[in-house]
């Protein structure tokens, strides 16, 4: 496991992962055997299977998991949890100048989106009818 992703020449983007990594106390796992995707351990906090890269897309995904470490709470619904880790990655962005694309956010708001709809559709109560829309 390792905490700083490059320190030599790097990019934009690689600072700001850099620094987010640092500020929040959060170890990197690029080489995990949990899952196969990337995800965090809140309660570790830990992310696993993040690959580095100098871009806008693995920053925000990179906010986005360290977002599930700083507002994931236990009695959260999924839609919920991504909601709030989503958010939080944007407000994070902001804080640093990014401009993050409509691409890359209408792709989190439609998974925000699926998992609501998918917790309606198993039953669930007390879901706000308008849904969790994402404030850019």
């Amino acid at each position: 496991m390792k905490r700083y992703i490059r320190s030599d020449t790097a990019g934009r983007y690689t600072q700001i992962q850099n620094d987010v990594v640092q500020r929040y106390n959060i170890t990197l796992d690029e080489f995990s055997t949990c899952r196969m995707r990337t995800h965090a351990h809140p309660e570790e906090r830990r992310v696993c299977k993040w690959h580095p890269k100098n871009s806008v897309a693995s920053t925000f995904e990179l906010l986005h998991e360290i977002g599930h470490i700083e507002t994931t709470k236990r009695s959260m619904r999924r839609c919920e949890s991504e909601y709030y880790a989503t958010q939080w990655a944007i407000d994070t962005a902001k804080e640093y100048g990014l401009i993050i694309p409509d691409k890359l956010l209408n792709f989190y708001q439609d998974y925000i989106d699926r998992e609501l709809l998918r917790g309606q559709r198993r039953h669930g109560s007390g879901y706000d009818e308008k849904g969790l829309k994402l404030k850019v």
